[in-house]
């Protein structure tokens, strides 16, 4: 049975496994697809596609969940939760797996929603904690409105091209087309959510509540890259423009130095590594917006960059604070004698994060230079300034916990579950860094073909003599031990700086608060207890919005006027003096008896017209309310309505009933379609065998639609009945 807690891992590898096999159909440039119906009156379909950019995000998904499934089966060993953690990590890695390979974008939506639930039950994880609870709330709050409005976006990219599939969209563009701007908005809003983006950053550190393994896998392939994904495959439909450029860049660079500048701050190693995935994401989006060959191959290089080291140093982390028991630096120190394993993890994650050759880290620094280069002063400065703090941040890692005075005991020995994937990692990225050769023509160049919409050749090289670059990289390492030195003070610093001015996450907490005090001073404005409150709220708005509808829409008027006689007139004078009657009284009496004259009133009418029956059932209705209010009020008690609120009923009615009467009128001048007519009169007496065609259609055609408005009627006077039975403390009108 202790074997089987490694099942959901040896699951996930072999799903590696079979997208590894596809490696060779996927570099020759081929792309597998298949569909299947899902709703095809809409033209929706479980729709699939596996290139260069899918295979990349599969081989991350399926290779480091299989790492950090084997990994959380032995740091959770003895824990009661084991399963219900390892189910929730199937779903995420399940729910990402189909984001990365859908090409319609309602599976992608989905899937994208997936992600986004799954993800607020692993951070709230541990649910007894109220800071788990919190944080995963505002997780779910900020991506989940953030999916909300990447739907619109979607919606609108298909009302343009009639089609739902994301390879059509790339094929299509829609940089030329008037609704661009505010399609951009809606995707950009969704990416930088869920990419952590700012000003969205501030969810994914305060996300670290969760487990080690669900933290390690959150930033290193799944979730936080979701938003990434989508920017680069949809970067052929929406790139190029001034507008993304400028989206992309200045947010993609303002989050690279706030994540690189705010992990220096930090003494707890997993909410260090949090900032720096922000500095990643940043960089990712910056080089996204860029546009240009060098830099999408940059950010596709960058990717597996992150990837590699960042769950290596997640892992790494979660066997220190395993074995000892805390993750602040401030406590740990001369731990490499007795974790040699974790600190060589560590060292090759720290390594490959400062950028250090020959591990891919070096590629991937190297690259951002070359791309940034050839842009403005700011963007390079931006990128120099992130890499110099990536390189203190990796010094404090790799470093501080393991040399000097053991600040612990012997650690015990460490299960093979908890080092041999983190090692792996970091030896593929030493091997990956070594023999760039493995994977520049097979994997990053269909990626980049994907990406850019057209073939591309791509060589990459640890080598490429003394160039711009070489010396950017140079100044960073020089730069950034040089600073190390200085970290206490810099730490200080930005303490200071945090308790003057405080975080995003403050405003978050703001802007939630004042939430809840606008919701509550509505509820209790609104919810007053009042039904007459109601029913004026209620009609008020009714006739608002039909009248905002009318004088929003030509209204066409009778052709001819209106033919009266005296007995028109008569029955108009005798509604108008009961409806004048019901305004003017003070009685509820009196008032309920002129409401039984406006219905005689309407009866005549319906005589006058000939709807015989519908009068008699008016006439009968009319009368059965006006004794059942009547015999009801005996139990209200008396009050007095104030002459301003009759006021104000009187001109909430008249307004009403004018936009109902003309918006009568003018429905009256559109053709009719009798369609239902003709259907009705020829078949209310051969099958319903009923020559009264209304009473046909109320107990024959829509019988159930019938006993359902009884039904209603039944319950509203059953709570009537308890409500005038009942003695309320307080009495309100």
């Amino acid at each position: 049975m202790s074997l089987l807690r490694f099942l959901p891992a040896v699951l996930s590898a072999l799903l590696f496994v079979a997208f590894a096999n596809q490696y060779p159909v996927i570099a020759r440039g081929d792309v597998l697809t298949v569909a299947w119906d899902w709703l095809p009156t809409l033209g929706v379909e479980l729709a699939f596609r596996l290139d260069g950019l899918s295979l990349l995000f599969a081989l991350l998904i399926t290779g480091i969940g299989a790492v950090i499934l084997s990994y959380a089966a032995d740091y959770f060993k003895t824990d009661p939760r084991r399963d219900r953690l390892q189910i929730l990590l199937g779903l995420f890695a399940l729910s990402m797996l189909g984001l990365v390979l859908s090409d319609d974008a309602i599976s992608l939506f989905l899937f994208w929603e997936g992600t986004t639930l799954t993800s607020f039950l692993l951070v709230g994880f541990d649910h007894h904690r109220d800071v788990a609870r919190r944080n995963a709330v505002q997780a779910l709050i900020i991506t989940g409105l953030g999916g909300l409005a990447l739907l619109i976006g979607l919606i609108t990219m298909h009302q343009i091209t009639g089609s739902w599939r994301m390879s059509d969209w790339n094929a299509a563009g829609f940089t030329d087309h008037a609704a661009y701007p505010m399609i951009l908005l809606a995707v950009l809003i969704g990416c930088f959510t869920k990419s952590a983006q700012f000003p969205f950053h501030y969810w994914l550190p305060n996300a670290m509540a969760a487990p080690t393994p669900v933290s390690a896998y959150l930033h290193s392939a799944t979730m936080v890259k979701a938003g990434i994904y989508l920017l680069l495959r949809l970067n052929p439909a929406l790139g190029g423009t001034e507008l993304w450029t400028m989206a992309l860049v200045t947010c993609g660079g303002i989050t690279m130095i706030l994540g690189s500048l705010w992990a220096l701050r930090q003494t707890d190693l997993k909410l260090m590594m949090a900032y720096t995935t922000l500095m990643a994401l940043g960089a990712l989006t910056l080089l996204i917006g860029l546009g240009s060959d060098k830099a999408l191959m940059a950010a596709i290089v960058f990717i597996l960059v992150h990837a590699l080291y960042k769950a290596a140093l997640f892992l790494s982390v979660g066997m220190m604070d395993k074995q000892v028991g805390t993750r602040d630096l401030r406590h740990i120190h001369g731990m490499g004698k007795s974790m040699p394993l974790a600190w060589a993890c560590a060292a090759l994650g720290a390594l490959s994060m400062a950028g250090i050759p020959p591990l891919i880290g070096f590629l991937g620094k190297e690259l951002i230079y070359t791309a940034t280069l050839g842009h403005s002063l700011w963007v390079s400065g931006v990128a120099l300034a992130a890499n110099v703090m990536m390189v203190m941040t990796a010094i404090a890692v790799a470093w501080g916990p393991f040399v000097g005075r053991a600040s612990h005991a012997q650690a015990k020995p460490m299960s093979v579950g908890l080092w041999w994937g983190t090692l792996v990692m970091g030896l593929l990225a030493l091997i990956l860094g070594s023999l760039p050769s493995l994977i520049d023509s097979s994997l990053v160049q269909p990626i980049l073909a994907a990406v850019t919409g057209r073939e591309q050749s791509v060589y990459l090289s640890l080598w490429h003599g003394i160039n711009g670059p070489l010396v950017l990289s140079v100044a960073t390492y020089a730069l950034g031990f040089v600073l190390y030195r200085f970290m206490p003070r810099i730490r200080a610093t930005l303490s200071d700086i945090e308790a003057r001015y405080g975080e995003m996450d403050n405003l978050y907490q703001w802007k939630l608060d004042s939430l809840h005090r606008v919701a509550g001073a509505t509820t209790r404005s609104l919810q007053n207890g009042r039904m007459t409150f109601y029913l004026r709220v209620t009609f008020g708005m009714l006739s608002l919005i039909l009248w905002a509808a009318l004088l929003d829409s030509p209204i066409r008027w009778p052709e001819q006027g209106l033919a009266l006689t005296w007995i028109d007139l008569i029955v108009g004078l005798l509604a108008v003096v009961g409806t004048w009657i019901v305004v003017r009284t003070e009685s509820r009496l009196i008032a309920i008896s002129a409401l039984g004259i406006v219905g005689a009133a309407v009866s005549i009418v319906f005589v006058m017209f000939g709807a015989i029956d519908v009068a008699m059932t008016q006439l009968l209705v009319d009368t059965l309310m006006v004794i059942f209010i009547a015999v009801a009020l005996v139990r209200l008690p008396r009050v007095k309505l104030s002459r301003l609120t009759n006021r104000v009923a009187g001109f909430i009615a008249i307004t009403l009933g004018a936009g109902v009467s003309v918006a009568m009128l003018a429905v009256l001048q559109v053709p009719m379609h009798l369609e239902l007519t003709e259907f009705f009169g020829q078949n209310s007496l051969t099958e319903a065998l009923g020559r009264n065609v209304v009473n046909v259609i109320l107990v024959d055609f829509r019988a159930m639609d019938t006993l359902g408005e009884i039904a209603v009627v039944v319950i509203a006077a059953l709570a009537a009945i308890a409500a005038l039975k009942s003695k309320p403390e307080h009495k309100s009108v």
